[in-house]
């Protein structure tokens, strides 16, 4: 999806951890960054929610000297948490976790780290049992992603199309 909205300009790699929190997902980013430049970016999409779901007491910060740390020599985009919607209760910690997110990157060596917030993405881009994102919760993750790393110079994200039917109504004449 992300070669959709980027075309031929980057070759992609992706690593997978699945259920991986932070500290695990970003635990080689020395080793695998190490001939990258500030021409490449380094995408770090989850790993935060499981971080949070599973330590009340998460601190973000710790995670983010450890990227800014290990990644000095490129560009770092970090996902933040999604809204919780098979756990709603969780969603005031997920709001208060971005807010540290974005407070530990000012005033830091983390210019090369941007955030890519999740915000705008909403319920109906879910999938049902509300954790994972939907087709269309993906395709507006990875327009938001591409907007990073082209600096907002990225096609847009088509809606999906509302379809009515129209018929005449028996009681107009």
């Amino acid at each position: 999806m992300l070669n959709e909205n980027l075309g031929n300009k980057f070759d992609i790699v992706s690593i997978f951890k699945p259920n991986a929190p932070l500290a695990n997902v970003i635990e080689d980013l020395g080793k695998l960054g190490k001939g990258l430049t500030k021409q490449d970016h380094i995408l770090i999409v989850g790993g935060p929610g499981n971080s949070l779901d599973r330590n009340k007491k998460y601190s973000i910060e710790k995670d983010v000297d450890f990227i800014a740390k290990r990644t000095t020599n490129t560009n770092v985009g970090l996902v933040n948490l999604f809204s919780r919607h098979d756990r709603p209760w969780m969603n005031e910690r997920v709001r208060r976790v971005n807010l540290r997110l974005d407070r530990a990157l000012m005033g830091r060596d983390t210019s090369h780290i941007g955030v890519i917030d999740t915000a705008s993405l909403v319920r109906g881009d879910y999938t049902t049992h509300g954790l994972h994102l939907n087709s269309l919760g993906k395709k507006r993750l990875t327009h938001l992603i591409a907007g990073r790393i082209c600096g907002g110079h990225v096609s847009s994200v088509s809606n999906i199309p509302v379809i009515t039917h129209v018929r005449t109504s028996p009681f107009l004449a």
